[in-house]
């Protein structure tokens, strides 16, 4: 029987999370199930460390094999499916499934609760005023002499728009029908993604932010300068301690060149089981997106605005008339919680908005900043370009594993091995 790779790790690493679990299993499958440390790595953005226990805990996990090369160097070999294996681990996977998905649900309906609660209010309000009408406006006209109630705010045009909101305009049949195709808005989905938004666009920024850095140290093989990662950490490439959390990540180590620059090398980086390391695919420079205000499209976020406008005003002037009149004063709790719908409905949207703003702004400044630094590359000084050029003096040679260089591998018996003919 084949041996089954033991899990090992750093003195000072911990146990993976589930999240750097799953990101080093698609990277594995991505990459064609042969695999070094820092293959992983540079697909994940991951510390190269951590990438090697969260190997070595997988490998354990799914029945992966270990290879050695002469030269020291280790890959990794998974058999194909082995997320399967992975992902079908006893009762305690089974519950952590159902857990989720019951999350997602439970999310799934607190979401277009919101929705729900700015009908249900619209419909409370709209009963109430029409009440109001029919009772010719309660104590108080009666006392005034009239026969019913001025009821100019809500007129006819509002409940028009409110119901229908393009009909009065001309439009025909036709092009209603075409616009309702075109919308893909959902109302209850609209409705929390005008009052929340849908989320942080830059989500996955550190994920970016090191799969590209490990992208750069590969592409000039293995040796990099401050400069070339300002771009990247947003760090001022003057100050040589902004690289430290790079060196800490993917194990590398400072050197002075002859006249005293410093460069930082990456020998671990320049192991691959693959043949050509270069990508020339990374951006220019790390750029972080702004907060938008929701993703929803226009035309689907007017019934929300309609509404929300409706039940704000509709709710204020409730509470105006209810708390003048002894006749309908009994519902002033009900009309004070509408107030409070009403009034939360338009101010978390304003608030979310006016921060987002100053949110921006702070994106804005690092980004000018970040292309300044990446501007200082592709026009480069006379200094940078000594720097550079001197960089190149210590550029690490790639070292691929192959599978006819092994010296071990859990795939085989190590007597097999050891008594296997050497080329």
């Amino acid at each position: 029987m084949p041996n089954k790779v033991l899990a090992t790790k750093p003195m000072n690493a911990s146990t993976a999370t589930k999240a750097e679990k799953k990101l080093v299993i698609k990277a594995i499958d991505a990459l064609g199930r042969h695999v070094t440390p820092a293959d992983v790595a540079t697909k994940t953005g991951l510390p190269i460390l951590s990438t090697t226990a969260t190997l070595n805990q997988v490998a354990t996990e799914t029945g992966g094999h270990l290879e050695v090369a002469k030269t020291g160097d280790v890959a990794y070999r998974f058999n194909f499916g082995f997320q399967n294996a992975y992902l079908a681990k006893g009762f305690m996977r089974i519950l952590q499934m159902i857990g989720e998905k019951t999350f997602q649900i439970a999310f799934f309906l607190l979401r277009i609760s919101f929705g729900i609660m700015l009908i249900l209010s619209f419909l409370v309000v709209v009963g109430l005023i029409i009440v109001i009408m029919l009772r010719g406006g309660g104590d108080r006209d009666r006392d005034r002499g009239g026969g019913g109630i001025n009821f100019d705010f809500f007129d006819y045009m509002i409940l028009r728009d409110l119901f229908w909101w393009s009909s009065y305009t001309g439009q025909t049949n036709r092009y209603r029908n075409e616009r309702r195709q075109v919308r893909k808005g959902n109302f209850l989905l609209d409705c929390f993604s005008f009052l929340f938004g849908d989320g942080n666009p830059n989500y996955d920024l550190e994920e970016r932010r090191w799969a590209t850095i490990a992208e750069i140290i590969r592409n000039n093989e293995g040796v990099v300068t401050a400069e070339l990662l300002a771009p990247f950490t947003g760090a001022n490439p003057k100050n040589e301690d902004g690289v430290l959390p790079v060196l800490v990540r993917f194990n590398g180590k400072p050197e002075v060149s002859e006249t005293g620059n410093i460069v930082y090398v990456f020998p671990s980086m320049q192991v691959s089981t693959k043949g050509e390391l270069h990508e020339n695919t990374k951006p220019i420079y790390l750029k972080e997106k702004d907060w938008k205000f929701t993703e929803a499209p226009a035309d689907s976020l007017m019934p929300v605005y309609v509404l929300a406008g409706f039940n704000f005003f509709g709710s204020i002037w409730l509470l105006n008339f209810v708390a003048h009149s002894a006749e309908f004063y009994p519902l002033l709790p009900l009309i004070n919680c509408l107030v409070v719908y009403g009034v939360f409905f338009v101010g978390v949207p304003l608030v979310r908005w006016l921060g987002q703003l100053w949110l921006n702004q702070r994106i804005n400044a690092r980004n000018k900043t970040r292309q300044e630094y990446a501007a200082q590359v592709s026009s480069p000084s006379g200094e940078l370009k000594t720097k550079l050029l001197e960089a190149k003096q210590f550029q690490v040679k790639t070292q691929r594993v192959s599978t006819k260089d092994l010296a071990y591998t859990t795939e085989k018996e190590l007597l097999d091995q050891e008594f296997e003919p050497r080329p």
